[in-house]
């Protein structure tokens, strides 16, 4: 959509620097001035109708810089409008082509001490223009996510792989509530695909063996393979949809229970690798159906760098519901494990991705980002003797997940 037209601005900017003011209040001021500067340089240009294409004929510049320039002046909130904004480098070239005879001498000049201005104000609060643009992030009205999120994570994914050495296509999860006569059964399954090693001397850990029961006692042996042929001393590995074995899976014992982890070898894409988990937890939680609980929670642990995530939240119909599922996004780099603990909050980062409902019809649970999605869906209902009628499914899908973190879908859960 185009941007409105361009109307010069006069209006009085407030001093950048004022002693005490804030980094927020400085950083609108110097972007407000160059904003109605770029605008009245605009209109001098060519008019209030100038658009991208006439700015990048009339000024010889490239058409890129010419649309970033008329879409960050043509914004009411400035930083909302700073994504838009060139670099350094494309401003400075502006001002150049500016200084050519085709603006007043004036408009020029004060294009040019704007510039300068906000240049003062990215060394003195941020130091380099990219730390400017990440602090920006945080001001807008709208959610971080909506502005900047996407490519800021984006950018962690591709460093964090490269670190750590290890990243997935794919982090997923289907996890199935189920309602019993005095309990409340769940089942999950997870894991990754397309994972892939960048060392060869990696190993990695991808699942491990730990209950908490309703009652906040660790209960091991709560867990069952959700395939019947798996044996409960080995890791509860769907073979159908894993292209690694069992036996491959290096097993560790901790306090908590075990971890099974992803052994040392082959690196790149031809070496990838689908490993999917399946458990089945009997009376994991009392009866939701008897009023005994407001909410039920899904923890998805994040830290393994991947593209995308996808969880799936089967509700069993007989369980009644009080509202939608919510996300929540909680940081681990301070430690913890993303449980509902009284500090949990204080970790709590934005997260503008939701879950949504996507009705009952199989064939609209297909996901490119999970090519065998409903087959391993089709065989879940199968081993717990359920159909798909019988759920409401909400599914919540973002990409590159900020790690370590913990996601949580939160269900609130009726009375009937």
């Amino acid at each position: 959509m185009a941007p409105p037209p361009i109307q010069a601005t006069a209006s009085k900017h407030t001093t950048t620097h004022a002693a005490g003011a804030s980094f927020e209040k400085v950083a609108q001021g110097a972007l407000l001035r160059l904003r109605d500067a770029a605008r009245t340089a605009f209109v001098a240009a060519g008019g209030p109708d100038f658009n991208s294409l006439s700015l990048s004929r009339k000024l010889t510049i490239d058409k890129s810089l010419s649309w970033r320039l008329v879409r960050f002046a043509a914004e009411d909130d400035v930083f909302a409008g700073s994504k838009h904004l060139p670099g350094d480098a494309g401003l400075r070239i502006f001002a150049r082509a500016i200084r050519g005879g085709l603006v007043p001498a004036s408009v020029a000049t004060e294009y040019s001490e704007a510039l300068d201005a906000l240049d003062a104000v990215v060394k003195e609060h941020a130091g380099s223009r990219a730390a400017f643009r990440a602090l920006l992030t945080n001001c807008a009205s709208e959610q971080p996510g909506e502005v900047h999120g996407t490519e800021f994570r984006r950018s962690a994914f591709q460093a964090n792989s490269a670190l750590w050495g290890i990243e997935a296509t794919t982090r997923l999860l289907c996890a199935f509530l189920t309602a019993g006569d005095r309990c409340t059964d769940v089942t999950l399954v997870s894991g990754f695909l397309g994972l892939r090693r960048m060392r060869r001397d990696l190993s990695w850990p991808l699942a491990r063996r730990r209950v908490l029961g309703h009652e906040g006692r660790t209960r091991e042996r709560i867990a069952m393979p959700l395939d019947p042929s798996v044996p409960m001393d080995v890791p509860p590995l769907l073979s159908e949809y894993s292209s690694v074995n069992a036996e491959s899976l290096r097993s560790i014992s901790t306090e908590h229970g075990f971890w099974y982890e992803l052994p040392e070898g082959e690196i790149g894409g031809t070496a990838a690798v689908d490993c999917m988990f399946g458990e089945r937890m009997p009376s994991a939680g009392p009866a939701a159906r008897a009023g005994c609980i407001e909410r039920s929670e899904v923890l998805l642990r994040l830290d393994i760098p991947s593209e995308h995530v996808l969880m799936d939240i089967f509700v069993d119909r007989d369980i009644p519901l009080a509202g939608t599922p919510s996300a929540a996004l909680f940081g681990l780099l301070t430690g913890g494990n993303g449980e509902n603990t009284p500090d949990r909050e204080r970790q709590r980062m934005p997260i503008c991705e939701q879950p949504m409902e996507i009705g009952i019809e199989p064939k609209s649970w297909v996901t490119p980002v999970a090519p065998r999605h409903w087959e391993v869906v089709h065989d879940c209902m199968r081993w717990l003797d359920r159909r798909p009628a019988s759920f409401r499914v909400f599914r919540l899908a973002l990409r590159y997940p900020i790690i370590p973190t913990a996601l949580v879908v939160t269900t609130p859960i009726g009375s009937e």
